[in-house]
């Protein structure tokens, strides 16, 4: 690791104007803001529990099987308040995350009974924190592969990881530092590790029957929607599945019995073609999560002070 007093950009963040594809950077910061880039990949994280410990830990708290769709909403809203609250909140947000997955340990049951798990296990959590970094890296690189060289797809990496680095402090648990790393661990844990279970096909499975939300609005709303809940819901979903399994690893695909052909290739051209259409001419304000827009709106206030300031208080040589 380089010195920060050694070099300047060290501690500068891969989107500001010094450094290398700064654009692309930011670019991706942005696609990290924007609620559609979860919703359309987040079923990727299906990996998570193609690992068996994993699984059995997600199992045993029972949150997914009280309500599926209020457990993944739940996920969602983790996102913004790590990577677009201000330094504290951010720090805080992380600390309580890994002191309420310090509560996630035991021994499974049913299906797993006899298997242990802990969340602070350091392989499990690189596992959850890489896969977790992936459903963004891999949503955007699927979205921009053609306009992307092998470097921009590092930075596009290294700028997800810079806003997500926040490790156990175990070497086992580090989450890999560059694309082409992440790339061959998950090689590695898809060949050795990854199987298929019952909570998987059972993961998979309710994806496509979401239950109605009960976390926003009336109990009496909630039954009067559910019948129109039933049917939209596939249809709605159907997005979400063909761009998850085209850029699902093939060893996710095996598991989940993903047959792709020419025609799921074309269904999902065009729903990148729609994805990146509507990131280049709706505005920002309807794309982003309210917090990355308020995050922006005052970087570029910040910006307009700073700009009229000087550069040096030291009197005329």
């Amino acid at each position: 690791m380089s010195d920060p007093l050694a070099d300047p950009l060290a501690d500068l963040p891969p989107w500001h104007p010094s450094q290398p594809h700064h654009e692309v950077a930011a670019d991706v910061r942005a696609w990290l803001g924007t609620p559609a880039a979860f919703a359309l990949f987040g079923r990727l994280a299906l990996d998570q529990v193609a690992y068996r410990e994993v699984a059995a830990a997600v199992d045993a708290t029972g949150r997914f099987a009280q309500n599926f769709t209020d457990r993944g909403i739940r996920s969602g809203l983790w996102g913004p308040l790590l990577l677009f609250g201000d330094d504290a909140d951010r720090r805080a947000t992380a600390q309580r995350l890994k002191d309420l997955h310090g509560q996630v340990r035991g021994q499974g049951r049913g299906h797993f009974a006899g298997e242990r798990y802990s969340a602070m296990n350091p392989a499990l959590w690189k596992w959850v924190g890489t896969t977790s970094l992936l459903v963004f890296h891999t949503g955007y690189v699927t979205t921009y592969r053609r306009q992307l060289t092998p470097e921009q797809v590092e930075v596009a990496y290294r700028t997800i990881l810079h806003l997500t680095d926040f490790d156990l402090p175990s070497e086992q648990a580090r989450i890999p530092a560059t694309a082409a790393e992440a790339a061959a661990y998950y090689d590695e844990v898809a060949a050795t590790v990854l199987a298929d279970n019952e909570f998987l096909r059972w993961a998979d499975a309710t994806f496509d029957r979401l239950p109605v939300p009960t976390l926003v609005g009336p109990r009496w709303l909630q039954r009067a929607v559910a019948p129109f809940w039933r049917v939209l819901t596939p249809v709605l979903g159907r997005p979400a599945k063909v761009c998850a399994e085209g850029a699902a690893h093939p060893r996710m695909r095996e598991l989940l019995g993903v047959r792709w052909t020419r025609r799921r290739q074309r269904e999902l051209d065009l729903y990148l073609f729609l994805v990146r259409s509507a990131r280049r001419w709706l505005p920002r304000w309807l794309l982003l999560d309210p917090l990355a827009l308020n995050r922006f709106h005052y970087e570029r206030l910040r910006a307009l002070y700073e700009k009229p300031q000087l550069t040096s208080f030291a009197p005329p040589g």
